[in-house]
């Protein structure tokens, strides 16, 4: 492939990112702001951490920080389960889906695209509850910058691996709902936002070790908190960078071998 070719085709990827990133930041701010759901938004964490404010206030408040970090680090977790894959199902819907798997561009892009609007609206609503653990319960944090860093980006790549492989299931489902409220509460059980991973009893903390979100939520908390470094989060790290290569990699397959198998089928845009 020529140099010109290949400019042509990094510019029409990163239009295409671009294109259906504002798009869909658009179409979710938009809503708020229309649907009357915008307080909602601005203080819907804040009544989290107040829940768990109260459940540990008859018991350990030394876990009061840890569960304002890793609740902030939640919007991570739950804007993946339930965010691309139910909006193919809107653009199933709408009868719009189809249009985009003919667009000119990779399948990755546009996903890609919708992810970045919703980390936009995860990150406003993750320092909303941070601000809001400092404000009314004094928490203090202690942030090792470099060690946050790479821990998110792990995080957040790791989730979007797990994102794809939903996509995936939703296309061949035609419902990425049903699938988003079968695995969530196993994400609240196990993924360590609102106790963490290693305090659960033997036969939780083992099936909670197989998924990548009590590995973030560890070093995440850790780096926040104690200043913790790179180095002496390892143990964390090392398994969640695992998670960041092999879940992106299998999501990709995944989405693609069940994209062919429902256009065999021609039920791309059947609901």
């Amino acid at each position: 492939m020529s140099p010109s070719a290949v400019l042509t085709s990094i510019t029409s990827e990163s239009t295409a990112i671009g294109a259906s990133f504002v798009a869909k930041l658009k179409e979710r701010f938009g809503g708020y702001i229309r649907g009357g759901y915008f307080f909602v938004f601005m203080v819907g964490p804040i009544f989290n951490l107040a829940i768990a404010a109260l459940i540990y206030e008859g018991g350990n408040k030394s876990l009061v920080p840890y569960t304002v970090v890793a609740m902030s680090l939640n919007a991570f977790v739950f804007i993946n389960i339930f965010g691309s894959g139910e909006i193919l199902d809107r653009e199933r819907r709408g009868g719009t889906l189809v249009s985009l798997f003919l667009t000119p561009c990779s399948r990755l892009s546009w996903l890609a695209g919708y992810r970045f609007s919703g980390l936009a609206e995860t990150v406003t609503t993750a320092l909303i509850s941070l601000i809001a653990g400092s404000l009314l319960f004094d928490v203090r944090y202690d942030v090792n910058a470099p060690a946050l860093a790479l821990t998110l980006i792990l995080f957040v790549v790791a989730l979007w691996g797990i994102a794809m492989i939903q996509d995936a299931a939703g296309l061949l489902i035609k419902n990425a709902n049903q699938l988003s409220n079968l695995i969530s509460p196993f994400f609240i059980l196990l993924g360590g936002g609102y106790f963490p991973v290693d305090k659960l009893p033997d036969w939780l903390r083992i099936p909670a070790r197989m998924l990548p979100v009590g590995y973030g939520m560890d070093a995440a908390t850790n780096a926040s908190l104690h200043h913790a470094s790179i180095s002496s989060l390892a143990g964390s790290l090392w398994p969640l960078a695992g998670f960041a290569i092999c879940l992106p990699l299998a999501g990709a397959i995944a989405f693609r071998g069940i994209e062919i198998l429902v256009r065999r089928r021609g039920e791309l845009d059947i609901y």
